[in-house]
């Protein structure tokens, strides 16, 4: 009997088998131990029958591999144009941050400069408004004192009349302190004060001294030389002092007075214009200061005289 030789078609080991009727037959291979059709060496090879121990998975095998080169081909060109996009949206992005993003101290410095302009802006608004209405305004709303009280403390010496419904300030009067006093009006936009002056007297007595003898046209009345010595001191106590015009002699009930019109700045800046009284007896000086708004200086002095033509020496 001829033997036959079988070839194992995944480990190419050679079987010989005894007997021809086992061609066809499925066994394992000794070598791989991988089940294989037995078929003689030499003669072409069948398909093998699917059986308990294999199944033909080549036809799933290439159908999976086809559709995974089909779909890693569509990954690529989808990657490729995704990847494209980005290039070239993040250097878009990119600068539209560099530009919307600013270093936090030129940020800061922005901002304090820009409410600097702004207060800058609304104070000179509110100034030029405050400056083209003070003619108006003020004139308009003040209110002209018709009645008024009598001033007359218990210590001190200094009396007069006051427009009634303003607040009184006074002291002085003892321990060697001068009497002084201060009336206020009710929006405290208007004060007149009046101070004595021990020095001022003295000055005063002198200067009357001297003149006795001379010829009444040219001697002037000691109140105008303690007028002018005052000044000085006015210039010292009030900022931007400035006299309009020359003094003025009065007639009051403490005898002759000199009176100046001068202007000044209040504590906030603004513009004040008033009286400058000096007042004299043998005894004792007073000096009396009224104050007010430009704009009602004028609705003001009849107020203010007829404080000044009151003050006495008690």
């Amino acid at each position: 009997m001829p033997e036959v030789t079988v070839t194992c078609p995944h480990c190419q080991n050679k079987l010989k088998l005894k007997s021809p009727d086992l061609l066809g037959k499925k066994v394992k291979c000794k070598s791989c131990e991988t089940p294989f059709v037995l078929e003689a060496d030499g003669k072409k090879k069948s398909k093998p029958a699917p059986n308990e121990y294999e199944e033909d998975f080549s036809d799933f095998d290439n159908s999976a591999m086809e559709r995974a080169r089909r779909a890693r081909k569509r990954k690529g060109k989808s990657g490729t144009k995704k990847n494209t996009q980005s290039a070239s949206t993040k250097p878009a992005k990119s600068e539209k941050k560099s530009e919307a993003s600013l270093p936090l101290p030129l940020l800061i410095g922005g901002c304090i400069l820009g409410l600097l302009i702004t207060g800058g802006l609304g104070y000179f608004v509110f100034t030029t408004g405050s400056s083209l209405s003070a003619g108006q305004s003020p004139a308009n709303k003040v209110k002209v004192p018709q009645k008024f009280a009598k001033f007359s403390p218990e210590v001190g010496d200094i009396g007069a009349e006051y427009p009634e419904g303003w607040k009184v300030e006074n002291g002085g009067g003892q321990g060697g302190v001068q009497s002084w006093a201060k009336f206020i009006s009710p929006d405290e936009e208007v004060t007149i004060s009046i101070r004595g002056n021990m020095a001022g007297s003295a000055l005063g007595s002198a200067g009357l001294a001297m003149n006795q003898g001379g010829d009444a046209d040219d001697i002037e009345p000691p109140v105008v030389g303690i007028h002018h010595l005052m000044k000085r001191k006015f210039e010292d106590d009030y900022s931007n002092y400035e006299e309009l015009g020359n003094y003025t002699l009065l007639k009051t009930k403490m005898g002759d007075a000199c009176q100046s019109i001068f202007t000044t700045k209040s504590l906030l800046g603004g513009k004040q214009q008033g009286y400058r009284v000096t007042l004299l007896t043998g005894r004792v000086q007073f000096n009396l200061i009224c104050l007010c708004d430009p704009a009602i200086f004028d609705k003001m002095r009849p107020a203010f005289d007829h404080v000044v033509n009151t003050v006495h020496e008690k």
